[in-house]
């Protein structure tokens, strides 16, 4: 039987690679670059929910930001923001069957009647305490009267919920300092403390932070930083129907809106340092984040910080002050994401394919491969090595510090992917090709092979977003119209929820 042109290729290669994937990586490679891939943007935020990672973060002067209020009067602070009007719109109506709370005391404020089938841990949704009798209220537009210098707790920070969506900020920012189970619900307390830190701990360096539950939000120490441009009455509710025309069809405004930022927030609405940066992952720290060694073979694990001693925390929360009271969120960085964006792009649906056994020979898959990667090889001198490290730096410019957390990462998961594929070219049997593609992805877990592709104009790919959502829409999210966007089956956060092994052929990628 004659060699194919692909197994003639790799005989004539001078130097053969021959470390696996997970070998000679940085700790978490894979996870800082998805952290990366993932900041300011909702799908990968919502799916990778339990952040690790703190990041310096700027919004623009005149920067336009939503608040929702049942009162007219002039915004203090702490409060809250919005960065879509949608999201902030909830929060102008009052709530049925919820009696007013004591004055000067903050009340439960629950969801829109259209979300409070969701588990009792989720339903304090952030805002003004609510008045269930109060008039139908106002929405506040301001601009950003200052460039706004935040610190951004990545992943979905601000849902309230035992997940794990809180394990940064309350072991790590808040040093442990809301006790038991008042932090998940005490939102008040929680921006309060935050400002005190500022204040007393960075010497005001920060103006407030930015989170993410279903739609980004801002916790803002001081509203005088902002100009008002705007105290509108909403539109009024239904009769004998609080909250009828926002609360009752909140989902059909809200989550389109939150939906139109999955992939990024927009407008060049915030900006991340990335060479700069704090987080969890990196191996210096030494931390176990995934603590459950059982698996069914179907489930992955969350990151945690629930059960990590305070002690071995103390660098990492030391790092954090450091990166405050040292770095500037305006300052000059490496556009890290956009490079992990240009790896993901030309790789992950190459990779899809290559794993799902469209290409039904081995021929057709050597073929498949070889035309991913022969623009790094040199056909009159065939070096292996020097191939890898070709396709690898292809998007990382030579000024870029790869000597950093993000640059490390971006090129450490950029070599994995290079490095796979150039070893999967010189196998001559189908079923190696394909276990050794899906095991890169599976490492990988790039959010992008769960996006549904393809929905319609008034649909959205639905996946849970605190505090919405079903464990069905976890593991298999699928287009919905938005006029029917309560899904059935066990609730997403009712518990902690199982997370899914990567299957890369579920995707319609």
């Amino acid at each position: 039987m004659p060699l194919s042109p692909s197994t003639l290729l790799c005989l004539t290669a001078s130097t053969f690679i021959t470390p696996t994937v997970s070998s000679s990586l940085p700790a978490n490679a894979n996870h800082i670059f998805n952290a990366i891939h993932s900041s300011m943007r909702q799908w990968g935020s919502s799916l990778n929910h339990n952040g690790m990672s703190f990041f310096l973060a700027t919004v623009p002067e005149g920067t336009q930001l939503y608040h929702g209020d049942w009162r007219s009067e002039p915004i203090q602070g702490p409060e809250w923001l919005a960065f879509e009007a949608e999201h902030a719109l909830v929060f102008t109506h009052p709530m049925p069957h919820h009696p007013p709370p004591e004055e000067g005391k903050p009340g439960p404020q629950p969801p829109p009647p259209s979300l409070q089938h969701e588990p009792q841990d989720s339903q304090q949704v952030i805002g003004r305490p609510d008045r269930s009798q109060a008039e139908d209220g106002f929405l506040h537009t301001f601009a950003a009267a200052k460039d706004l210098r935040l610190l951004y707790v990545d992943g979905m920070s601000a849902g309230k919920t035992d997940n794990g969506t809180m394990d940064s900020q309350d072991r790590i920012l808040f040093r442990d300092g809301l006790g038991e189970g008042e932090g998940m619900r005490d939102e008040q307390k929680r921006a309060e403390l935050f400002c005190q830190i500022v204040n007393d701990r960075w010497s005001g360096r920060l103006d407030g932070m930015l989170r993410m539950e279903a739609g980004f939000e801002i916790i803002l120490c001081d509203f005088s930083s902002l100009e008002v441009l705007q105290v509108a009455r909403v539109r009024p509710s239904k009769q004998g129907k609080p909250g009828g025309d926002i609360g009752m069809h909140a989902g059909q405004m809200w989550l389109p809106a939150v939906a139109s930022r999955y992939w990024k927030i927009g407008g060049d609405r915030v900006a991340l340092n990335y060479d700069h940066f704090v987080t969890a992952y990196d191996g210096a720290y030494e931390l176990d984040l995934f603590p459950d060694t059982e698996s069914d073979g179907n489930v992955t694990r969350h990151p945690r910080l629930e059960h990590i001693p305070s002690s071995e925390l103390e660098p990492l929360r030391q790092d954090l002050d450091a990166l405050i009271q040292t770095h500037e969120a305006s300052e000059s960085s490496t556009n890290w994401q956009a490079v992990a964006d240009m790896v993901v792009d030309r790789y992950g649906a190459r990779l899809h394919y290559l794993a799902s056994s469209q290409a039904s020979t081995l021929q057709q898959l050597q073929e498949e491969i070889e035309d991913i990667v022969t623009p790094f090889i040199d056909y009159d001198q065939r070096n292996t090595s020097l191939e890898v490290e070709r396709c690898s730096r292809q998007f990382v410019r030579r000024s870029m510090p790869v000597r950093t957390v993000a640059g490390d990462a971006v090129l450490s998961v950029s070599r994995s992917v290079c490095t796979t594929l150039l070893q999967a070219l010189c196998h001559t049997e189908y079923d190696s090709i394909v276990d050794q593609i899906q095991g890169l992805m599976e490492y990988l877990d790039w959010t992008t092979w769960k996006d549904c592709r393809g929905c319609g104009d008034h649909e959205i790919c639905l996946i849970p977003m605190w505090p919405m959502g079903t464990v069905e829409d976890y593991n298999h999210p699928q287009c919905r119209d938005i006029s029917q966007l309560d899904g059935h089956g066990p609730r997403y956060w009712g518990g902690r929820p199982p997370r899914p092994k990567p299957d890369p052929l579920h995707s319609d990628l």
